[in-house]
């Protein structure tokens, strides 16, 4: 056994999980929802709180359990893990050890050989280089890989090993049209090897009654403020930086106007210097790393972004779920989800100017905020729910099964 895999109990706590040994070769990927279901292995660099994590959530969460049997695999363990355990889901530990680990695709390859899964799809860079190599290794039938950012093949050496490895996957899955776009031109990929599956929110997490001023009263906001949030990661990709300067640039113009920022991550310290050197430090309110963002966002009067790179941003999509109007930087699918002027609004990167001038307009009208937000919601509504990406997945899943079954017959 391994002390580093665990599967939950009934009474929700974990407990070991021993790997079973299975006898025999890896079979074709069977395709007959009549049948039992299909072994689908999902693997991911770290389980900690992010968009991506999320969508593995609820992917796991709402699969139809009779056609499809998921497992979680990570290189570490992170606060989603315990929230998938307890959904029923295995969640197992392979940790990498060193930067470039050999050690590591072996031993990938030998745990899904001997459970034999029938999928493998695995989630951005780290994962999608080394779990792939292990399942063609393992000799697994069906190999996918998620893709969920527009500059992920930048590198030389990235674009090279991303190539080779797009060459013996079955399926490439981006989570938008922007992502997607950026594998065919910028990747030289075929179309018919990516498909866009958008992701999925879980709508009953807005739907809850939320009372704004508990979370306010906690980081001391006052009661006239009128309040934008930010829910990211605290890190470059996220530019909380532009944002900052934004707002040192309205701080007299919009007196009123306060900023939580909601997460946690390595450049929190840098950024709370950055508001005293910019005079903006009553202003900006840190909350750390947080697994409440949903109330958070429905504690706020509007949401802002300032990425510099998205593949299709959780973040905005939540927020318009939410019923918040949103301004967030052109980058990724962000203008996929947000409709200029109608539903949000759309700036620049690294643009503090165009950024204060989006937060201005939203932060001094209350009804152009609630014309955004009702908007938005009914957009997202539309667009992003749950059920679509699941239904999605789902039939790529068959898809791909009966076509592994009549290669394997002819």
């Amino acid at each position: 056994m391994n002390d580093n895999e665990t599967s939950p109990n009934r009474s929700g706590g974990a407990q070991i999980l021993q790997w079973r040994p299975r006898p025999g070769t890896p079979r074709p990927a069977r395709s007959s929802p009549l049948g039992p279901p299909l072994r689908v292995l999902f693997v991911i660099d770290e389980l900690d709180i992010g968009g991506t994590e999320q969508q593995i959530l609820e992917l796991v969460r709402h699969i139809d359990r009779e056609q499809f049997e998921p497992h979680v695999c990570c290189f570490r363990y992170g606060r989603k893990a315990a929230e998938i355990a307890s959904l029923g889901v295995p969640v197992h530990q392979e940790p990498k050890r060193l930067k470039a680990d050999p050690g590591l695709v072996l031993r990938l390859a030998g745990r899904m050989r001997r459970e034999r899964y029938d999928i493998v799809q695995t989630y951005l860079w780290t994962a999608n280089t080394w779990a792939r190599l292990a399942a063609r290794l393992a000799g697994i039938p069906i190999v996918l890989a998620s893709e969920r950012n527009v500059d992920i093949w930048e590198e030389t050496y990235k674009r090279v090993l991303g190539r080779w490895l797009a060459r013996s996957t079955d399926c490439i899955i981006a989570n938008s049209e922007a992502v997607r776009r950026y594998l065919l031109e910028r990747g030289g990929l075929a179309p018919e090897k990516v498909v866009t599956i958008y992701n999925g929110v879980n709508f009953d997490r807005f739907r809850a009654p939320c009372d704004p001023r508990v979370r306010r009263d906690e980081l001391g906001i006052p009661k006239n403020a009128v309040v934008a949030g930010v829910v990211a990661r605290i890190e470059p990709a996220k530019d909380h930086g532009t944002l900052l300067q934004a707002m040192a640039l309205i701080r007299d113009r919009v007196p009123l106007l306060h900023l939580v920022v909601v997460g946690g991550g390595r450049e929190e310290e840098n950024l709370r210097r950055l508001c005293r050197e910019l005079g903006i430090a009553d202003r900006v309110h840190f909350t750390g790393f947080r697994t409440d963002s949903a109330e958070w966002l429905q504690s706020v009067d509007f949401s802002v972004l300032s990425s510099v790179k998205e593949g299709l941003s959780n973040t905005v999509i939540e927020s318009m779920a939410a019923g918040r109007a949103v301004a967030a930087t052109d980058v990724g699918g962000n203008a996929e989800v947000i409709q200029q002027d109608e539903t949000g609004l759309v700036v620049p990167p690294r643009d503090p100017a165009a950024l204060a001038n989006a937060i201005t307009r939203l932060a001094e009208s209350a009804d152009l905020r609630d014309r955004f937000g009702r908007a938005g919601q009914k957009r997202v509504e539309t667009l992003f729910a749950i059920a679509p990406m699941v239904d999605q997945t789902e039939r790529l899943y068959r898809t791909l099964a009966a076509r592994t079954q009549r290669a394997a017959a002819a």
